[in-house]
């Protein structure tokens, strides 16, 4: 298995969240520009908009969440995760799939 170094993990999902906000406020901007020119309407595309900013969200704090894990391990490299570990966070997608699919 190849080492994993939780710092440049936590360095990653931090990245990864500044750049879905950046890609979230350009996106609502755009909308919130073509609703106030008329070229749309919110019942059209808020769906849409609010679809994708709850999988971020999510995306995001699964990456929290496995982060958080990695640190746990108080050394330089992640050796794996442990039974209860594995199974918390399959619930966790198993929940976040599931509240997608029900949407």
């Amino acid at each position: 298995m190849s080492k994993l170094n939780p710092e440049k993990l936590a360095e990653q999902a931090i990245k990864n969240i500044k750049e879905d906000r950046n890609k979230a406020d350009y996106f609502i901007s755009s909308i919130l520009q073509d609703i106030q020119q008329g070229k749309t309407d919110h019942s059209r595309v808020g769906l849409t908009l609010a679809k994708h900013l709850e999988t971020m969200q999510r995306s995001n704090e699964q990456l929290v969440k496995i982060t958080s894990l990695f640190q746990k391990t108080n050394n330089d490299t992640f050796t794996g995760f442990s039974d209860q570990e594995k199974d918390s966070l399959f619930d966790a997608i198993k929940e976040s799939k599931e509240e997608e699919e029900s949407e």
